[in-house]
């Protein structure tokens, strides 16, 4: 009878871990370990500058089975003054723009802090600027 008691409490012990271990495998399965996020690419830039206007801009891009958004937070400068601060999120790909335009410009910057987020809210941060 013991003997059977102790094969009955090793069963139940083991199925225990069994389904420990499938949940655990399935919940990865599902939601992932949470490591498989990063940027697939990120930046600041001036393009098209003439002495009047100038277009400016900055991307966030991310990759990854565990990815769930990505961000980039972005300031405007012309001629030495913030014109604009501006931030903004989706799933994979997120950029932020600005046309300057002034009777004379004789300075432009662009400065950005990007973000990729996983399915917990953990982040990776890289910074990006562009000057003129």
């Amino acid at each position: 009878m013991k003997k059977l008691a102790k094969l009955a409490v090793i069963s139940a012990s083991l199925s225990i871990a069994l389904l420990s271990s499938s949940a655990y495998a399935y919940a990865n399965d599902i939601l992932g370990t949470g490591e498989d996020y990063n940027f697939s690419g990120y930046g600041s830039y001036i393009h098209d500058r003439t002495a009047t206007t100038a277009y400016l801009w900055a991307y966030t891009e991310g990759e990854g089975a565990d990815r769930n958004k990505v961000r980039v937070e972005s300031d405007f400068y012309m001629n030495g003054s913030l014109v604009k601060s501006t931030g903004a999120n989706r799933v994979t790909y997120i950029d932020l723009d600005y046309n300057a335009k002034a009777t004379r410009i004789n300075s432009l910057k662009v400065t950005s802090n990007q973000y990729v987020y996983n399915k917990v809210n953990e982040y990776k941060r890289k910074t990006s600027q562009d000057s003129w």
